[in-house]
């Protein structure tokens, strides 16, 4: 029997260009993830002491350190995002740091995938499958949000001028992947046609579309 062996949640998907650098989107697999609750005030000294950075307290509040970047997801949880195959230990330390403190770190990397979408457009593309204003003047660089994306729920950041990164459920990562790809479909990107069943990729301006057209086509909903 062969050994078990690790695949990318869209290890059956290439990686996505469209016209003139104006959009990009591509998978970056196996990054670490910690989900960490506690009162901040009782636990940013040791996160602080661990990552290298300061703990965000702030709406939309990202900061990166050496051993990996903190995204706040609200007034005492936060999403820990490290490199690949580094989490576990940036787990136990975690909870040597945080010894004797009422909190919880949960390791959640293999429940999701990260997308990262670029370009010129790529704000553009965002904005047509959520209702949350990335416009440059309210989105911008360092910042990072949990939100509906069409049908899914993902969180994303913004790490550069024209670059984001999504995390998103393993189960939900060929919908997302194939309802960005129809946001970016009008700076060059290819359509992408999900596996299995029907399922609707929910742009709003394709609602009023006839069924077996770009509205309705197919997705593998892969339980995580």
């Amino acid at each position: 029997m062969k050994p078990l062996q690790r695949r990318p949640a869209l290890a059956h998907r290439q990686p996505l260009t469209g016209q003139g650098g104006a959009a990009s989107l591509t998978e970056r697999p196996f990054e670490g993830k910690l989900v960490l609750r506690g009162k901040p005030e009782a636990i940013a000294d040791g996160v602080s002491a661990v990552l290298g950075g300061k703990l965000p307290i702030k709406v939309f509040e990202t900061v990166s350190g050496p051993r990996g970047g903190v995204q706040w997801l609200g007034p005492d949880e936060w999403l820990i995002v490290t490199a690949p195959g580094v989490e576990a230990a940036v787990a136990s330390d975690l909870v040597r740091a945080l010894a004797g403190i009422h909190c919880q770190i949960v390791d959640v990397t293999d429940y999701h995938t990260t997308l990262v979408l670029s370009g010129d457009h790529a704000r553009d593309m965002l904005m047509k499958v959520t209702t949350i204003d990335f416009h440059p003047r309210a989105f911008k660089p360092g910042m990072g949000v949990t939100t509906n994306f069409g049908r899914t729920i993902a969180s994303a950041r913004q790490t550069g001028d024209t670059t984001f990164e999504i995390i998103v459920r393993i189960s939900m990562a060929d919908y997302l992947w194939c309802l960005l790809a129809e946001a970016g479909r009008e700076w060059g990107l290819p359509s992408q046609i999900p596996k299995g069943g029907d399922v609707k990729l929910h742009l709003p301006h394709f609602e009023a579309a006839p069924h077996g057209d770009a509205t309705t086509v197919g997705s593998e909903l892969e339980m995580a």
